[in-house]
């Protein structure tokens, strides 16, 4: 095994692992006490049962996922088992050997055990803003409470603008390292406080 494939997996692993923090701690802000009144959610939000959309990434010309899709496959996967209640929302369309993003993901998804009910499929959008303006609807249809983006750091804040754009109810934002160490620092603290965090 070389070095950079070592590192590359200790990486996914890190990302992994402040996943599923981020997803606990998302799970316990919206948990209610036992024996509590109710409360009104942190910054307006409500978590009871958010949709998780795991934003495509382009695959190889042979219609293979990519390591970045992968990862952010396995992150959104562990953001779902805080909140067995949830549907995942797989968008990306872009075929390559008759093989689409959102179709990849979900195959993933099954073949780790996640159950094919709590998968939607959005196989059609080309593009960051037709994922917003495709999955959005999607959410809301699955009665869902908000939306849970899975994606890169480069890539969240378009993302975020382009959700909010489409009308979607941003809960909280996941992403992982793939850029500049500026660009990661920052998304890594507005991934913190998103779930407390309106978003603009």
């Amino acid at each position: 095994m070389s070095q950079s494939f070592g590192d590359e997996q200790r990486n996914r692993c890190k990302t992994i692992v402040g996943a599923v923090l981020l997803a606990c701690a998302l799970a316990c802000a919206a948990a209610p006490v036992a024996g509590a009144q109710p409360t009104v959610p942190v910054a307006g939000k409500d978590f009871s049962k958010p949709a998780i959309v795991i934003l495509g990434y382009g695959l190889t010309p042979q219609g293979w996922m990519r390591p970045i899709l992968y990862t952010r496959v396995l992150t959104g996967l562990a953001v779902a088992q805080a909140f067995p209640q949830s549907p995942i929302i797989v968008t990306g369309g872009n075929p390559r050997n008759g093989k689409s993003e959102a179709g990849e993901m979900r195959n993933l998804l099954r073949t780790l055990g996640f159950p094919a009910n709590r998968i939607i499929v959005e196989d059609k959008a080309n593009s960051t803003v037709q994922n917003a303006q495709f999955s959005v609807p999607l959410a809301k249809k699955a009665n869902t409470s908000g939306i849970i983006l899975v994606t890169s750091s480069t890539h969240q804040g378009r993302a975020d603008r382009n959700f909010a754009d489409a009308g979607g109810n941003i809960l909280a934002t996941v992403s992982f390292p793939d850029g500049n160490p500026a660009t990661n620092i920052s998304q890594l603290v507005r991934d913190v406080l998103s779930p407390v965090t309106p978003f603009r």
